[in-house]
């Protein structure tokens, strides 16, 4: 048996192509993204800040696993009203053309323990087959879980890279149809991905614009496989963060983000996954909350343009947030 808590520095994850359970412990490090990778490597970034590498080795995890009290976070949250006032400016914003679009997050709150928190990493797997799994902790940023429907860049130089533009959003269950503002808004991310490759690199090859499944919501996403001329750690640094998760244009929408958000971001829309020195898996951290004293925290965003409807905005991060919640509250 394993034995971890809230003091330790730790990351579990299952891998994307064998889909077995990953661990490494050892202590979060800062990363160096001008230096020689000389081991394979689990990442995580703080929202445009630091990022973060852990010291232990990656294995197979073989053993039983028991994880336990959580270190106190003390994150903010607003009420709904003052969420919709929030949507409100963003989307004055828009229509005096400050800015094109923003992502505006809100935490949502709920009382939660547990004497084994890895018992939900492994209901979160058997819930959803698809999606980066993953639970975590920094001392400095706590104890995180997620599933994340996004990557930010995958491959190596051999065979190439892949990411997506995922954005926009509906519910599986609901039968609606994409608005003119949910293509708008998967277009900034379309047009910002591909002028960053072109930048950088060049296109190999580009989908047609489909539906993708993440839990309860459904999004538009279209994949691009591409080549480099840089190395993919300065490519990382220029892709991210997207206007799936920061704006158009960035600084101001980051300003703007500063301004409006009560809360913390933390790891919340940063990235995280594995790289060594030729290849790279890393994820954008959505679908994530943090285990803190007898509570959780479940970060959730969406993104607001000129179009944009603060109720439904609303709704979209209520819907957003049952992905971890339906997992973490079921008896």
């Amino acid at each position: 048996m394993i034995h971890l808590s809230g003091k330790d520095s730790f990351v579990i994850y299952q891998d994307t192509i064998s889909k077995k359970n990953k661990i490494a412990v050892g202590q979060w490090h800062l990363f160096d993204f001008k230096k020689q990778i000389s081991k394979p490597s689990f990442v995580c970034n703080v929202f445009n800040k630091e990022t973060y590498f852990i010291d232990g080795k990656i294995s197979n995890l073989e053993k039983k696993v028991k994880i336990e009290k959580p270190e106190l976070f003390d994150e903010k949250d607003v009420s709904k009203e003052d969420y919709k006032k929030s949507i409100e400016k963003i989307i004055n914003y828009c229509n005096e053309d400050i800015i094109e679009k923003c992502i505006l997050s809100r935490v949502v709150k709920s009382d939660f323990e547990i004497s084994n928190y890895f018992e939900i990493f492994e209901k979160l797997s058997q819930t959803y087959s698809k999606g980066f799994k993953y639970i975590l902790n920094h001392p400095k940023h706590g104890m995180w879980i997620g599933v994340s429907p996004e990557t930010l860049i995958k491959g190596n130089f051999e065979n190439g890279f892949f990411t997506h533009a995922l954005a926009g959003s509906k519910s599986k269950n609901e039968n609606l149809k994409w608005t003119e503002k949910d293509y708008q808004e998967h277009k900034y991310v379309v047009d910002f991905i591909e002028g960053k490759i072109k930048e950088n690199g060049y296109i190999t090859k580009e989908s047609k614009i489909e539906e993708e499944i993440a839990g309860e919501i459904i999004h538009l996403n279209k994949d691009f496989n591409f080549n480099l001329d840089i190395d993919f750690l300065s490519f990382v640094k220029t892709l991210h963060p997207t206007p799936a998760i920061a704006g158009i244009p960035l600084d101001k929408s980051l300003e703007i983000i500063h301004d409006l958000e009560v809360h913390n971001r933390s790891l919340y829309c940063g990235f995280l996954g594995t790289i060594d020195n030729k290849n790279c898996d890393l994820k954008v951290n959505l679908r994530c909350a943090r285990f803190s004293a007898k509570e959780v925290q479940i970060f959730v965003g969406g993104g607001i343009t000129s179009q944009s409807n603060p109720n439904d905005e609303f709704k979209e991060t209520e819907i957003k947030s049952q992905t971890l919640l339906s997992v973490i509250k079921k008896k």
